[in-house]
């Protein structure tokens, strides 16, 4: 969220109230160490495979089921060289969706996108066509929806699957002792999903010192990880954190890199194959070309490219698809839907 609200300050105090005289933390993702929701075990839906190339505006259907898209930049081009058109796709119809603080193509389901409110929902993700029209909301049972900000898609820790990852991981008040939360579902038709996912998986982290508020998270497909990135003015704080857990409590997260934008950070995603890493403010979007066999903290070492960014109100979200293009969306009631495709 771009500031705090007095609807936010009301919820900070009701939970710290809660904390303070019924020590429900065992149970609250973020606030203690959260355990597995529903289960740890692996899903049954295949992995995707390779996409229909496809000159129009709309998510690539998958075809294959046992590799992912491996799109990639041609030789000798950078990240940002490649985009120069921002295209209106669509609105959200869906009058639910009014604080779409994440977005995630889906890796699975054919023209999906999936996307959730940011803290004044139940936990809940939306399904949508690239023009925005409404597939559905689907419950995580178990899950507690404090302050998502930020969503991606995935593989698991081996680099097996393809999962949803949703980030608890917004702290405007600095209240949870520097612990959150990330939960793992599979990703699927939501057609076939039903209104329920049948898995949730709950990954709780910790900050190596103290609390951080962030907005922004992605998971690298090449070296399995999830990568989470602070919102200040003054610095983003990188951190890495392992996908597969290990015990009860959090697990730490690793501090892997320090960047000084000049603006706060709302989004990140990085491309199917792992060649582009992009961050997203309210009227930037930043980018770094990755080259094969460099590390994310390698890659993000570089100065960052400018792509250009959608002119949005109050622009929280950005995802790649399996062409390279990349998605955003706001929040507010209604929202455009924009692609900026890649000219390969």
């Amino acid at each position: 969220m771009a500031r705090p609200t007095l609807w936010l300050v009301g919820i900070a105090a009701i939970v710290i109230a809660v904390v303070a005289f019924t020590r429900i933390t065992d149970s609250v993702p973020g606030l203690s160490s959260p355990t597995t929701a529903v289960s740890t075990s692996e899903h049954d839906i295949a992995a995707p495979g390779t996409a229909t190339p496809d000159t129009t505006t709309s998510v690539s259907s998958v075809t294959d089921a046992t590799t992912v898209p491996t799109v990639t930049l041609p030789p000798g081009r950078e990240a940002c060289d490649v985009y120069s058109e921002i295209n209106e796709n669509g609105k959200v119809v869906s009058t639910a969706l009014v604080e779409a603080s994440g977005l995630a193509v889906s890796r699975v389901a054919p023209d999906v996108l999936w996307s959730h409110n940011d803290s004044r929902d139940a936990a809940v993700l939306y399904a949508m066509t690239p023009t925005g029209e409404d597939l559905g909301r689907i419950k995580l049972p178990g899950a507690f929806a404090f302050d998502w900000e930020d969503m991606a898609a995935g593989p698991d820790a081996t680099g097996a699957g393809q999962y949803l990852y949703v980030g608890d991981i917004g702290d405007n008040f600095n209240i949870r002792g520097g612990q959150v939360a990330v939960y793992r579902v599979p990703d699927g038709d939501p057609e076939t999903i039903g209104d329920t996912f049948p898995e949730v998986v709950s990954l709780p982290y910790r900050y190596p010192d103290g609390p951080h508020n962030a907005e922004a998270l992605f998971i690298d497909p090449i070296d399995p990880a999830l990568y989470l990135v602070t919102k200040s003015t003054d610095e983003a704080f990188v951190f890495r954190g392992s996908l597969a857990q290990v015990g009860d409590g959090p697990m730490e997260l690793e501090l892997i890199a320090t960047l000084f934008l000049g603006a706060e950070v709302s989004s990140a995603d990085i491309s199917w194959d792992g060649g582009i890493i992009a961050f997203r403010g309210y009227s930037s979007v930043w980018m770094w070309t990755r080259d094969p066999g460099q590390s994310v903290a390698d890659a993000l070492s570089g100065q960052p490219c400018q792509a250009p960014a959608p002119d949005e109100r109050q622009g929280e979200a950005i995802a790649f698809d399996a062409q390279l293009a990349y998605w955003t969306v706001s929040e507010g009631l209604e929202p455009e839907i924009h692609v900026v495709s890649a000219d390969l």
